[in-house]
């Protein structure tokens, strides 16, 4: 199954990063953070991934409990990856 694992620089306190595995080109699973350095400690600020059968986006709070998951239910792995990565170049300025 192959994988691929790469990261987005957004600033040097915040980064995407963007892990996801494949079966004959098909998505199969994936997981994209929005990680923010503070004080020297690593946050994750928000998840999306394909857990549980369905893509979702987990919002966290600075303890990495779940404050709010969203269910992408009309979306396959592909789609929901790709506005995943755009939705968190465009918006972790508000996410942090």
């Amino acid at each position: 199954m192959p994988t691929k694992y790469y990261t987005i620089n957004l600033s040097n306190e915040a980064e995407i990063h963007v892990y996801f595995e494949t079966i004959n080109g098909v998505i199969v699973s994936f997981v994209v953070k929005l990680i923010v350095s503070i004080g020297g400690r690593l946050y994750e600020v928000v998840r999306y991934d394909s857990a549980h059968e369905c893509p979702h986006k987990d919002v966290l709070d600075p303890n990495g409990a779940i404050k709010r998951k969203i269910w992408y239910n009309l979306l396959d792995n592909k789609q929901a990856l790709d506005i995943a990565v755009r939705d968190l170049k465009d918006n972790a300025d508000i996410y942090i």
